[in-house]
């Protein structure tokens, strides 16, 4: 497969807004917010009818329906091929992303610490240096890794930056390591951005999002309330990406890591799955706490000297 060329250091900031474009240019010439049932089942919409999956292409039948945002009536689709769970075309997320960081997600903080211990470890057991932190709202997690070594570099055109403020663009042009926590159920069009994701050819693109193991209406993870998550993958369509792009898979729980094969040994991969155990990670976490952190006092020093002013000569 060609996948599109890596774009100039320079050019990080409209590639990231390519890959995050929201739809709302894109939505059906029917507006279907708060329809009610006779009128989606007038436009089509009714318990047989099916769409093409926007992962795989395949055809998604409807499973039940939910109110997004409080007010927006929209159907839920599970692929037959993939076994994947979407929604409509998310024709609303200008609106959900008013705000970055929902209400609902209360369990922010504590997932940066763990997504730290996690990355730390896998990044020192490939040997990954360059990071990307895609989708990395207010760059906490960023300004974790620059902490501990890592050199990396947020990337979210939703949210400002706040604890990684100077470290948007990426000094590198091939990342060893791309990390996108709890990002891949806010695409909207999952076979696009992907493509986007894995041209940046990473050694390993580590991953977290919700499994779909056919839930219903009342799994949590829907959160339909903030109206972001769009799209779920189950087990199968992870394996499918796996295989379009050529990296092996290694998953627990919610944690995904694609790795390229020359990358992966019996050992590693043993280790792999050690690191993102449940039990492990809590170990890990409690260990990185000990660990000396001294590069944000380099970040510090490097922040300084580019704020220094430019006195002209002579």
């Amino acid at each position: 497969m060609t996948l599109s060329p890596l774009p100039p250091v320079g050019h990080w900031s409209g590639f990231v807004s390519r890959l995050k474009v929201c739809p709302t240019r894109n939505r059906p010439a029917v507006d279907r917010r708060a329809l009610s049932t006779n009128e989606e089942a007038s436009l089509g919409m009714e318990e047989t009818a099916t769409i093409d999956c926007r992962l795989c292409g395949g055809s998604c039948k409807r499973v039940f329906s939910q109110t997004i945002l409080q007010k927006y009536k929209v159907a839920y689709w599970r692929c037959d091929a993939c076994w994947s769970l979407q929604t409509d075309a998310a024709w609303w997320l200008d609106e959900a992303y008013a705000t970055n960081l929902s209400c609902l997600d209360t369990g922010a903080a504590q997932r940066n610490v763990t997504n730290l211990a996690v990355c730390f470890f896998i990044a020192k057991l490939y040997n990954l240096k360059n990071v990307i932190d895609f989708g990395g709202g207010d760059g906490l997690l960023c300004r974790f890794l620059r902490d501990y070594g890592l050199n990396c570099f947020v990337k979210d055109k939703y949210a400002n930056p706040t604890y990684a403020q100077g470290f948007t663009e990426p000094d590198f042009q091939d990342p060893d390591l791309v990390i996108a926590f709890e990002v891949l159920e806010h695409f909207a069009n999952p076979a696009r951005d992907l493509d986007g994701l894995f041209s940046l050819h990473p050694r390993v693109l580590f991953a977290s999002t919700g499994i779909y193991t056919n839930e219903q209406g009342d799994w949590w993870y829907l959160t339909p309330e903030t109206g972001q998550h769009v799209f779920f993958y189950s087990r199968k369509a992870l394996d499918l990406i796996a295989d379009k792009y050529g990296y092996g898979l290694l998953a627990n729980g919610d944690f995904i890591l694609f790795v390229r094969p020359d990358l992966m040994s019996n050992a590693k991969s043993a280790m792999t799955r050690l690191i993102i155990k449940r039990l492990v990670i809590r170990v890990l976490r409690s260990l990185i706490v000990f660990l000396p952190a001294p590069h944000a006092w380099n970040d510090h020093l490097l922040q300084r000297q580019k704020c220094r002013p430019v006195h002209p000569a002579g």
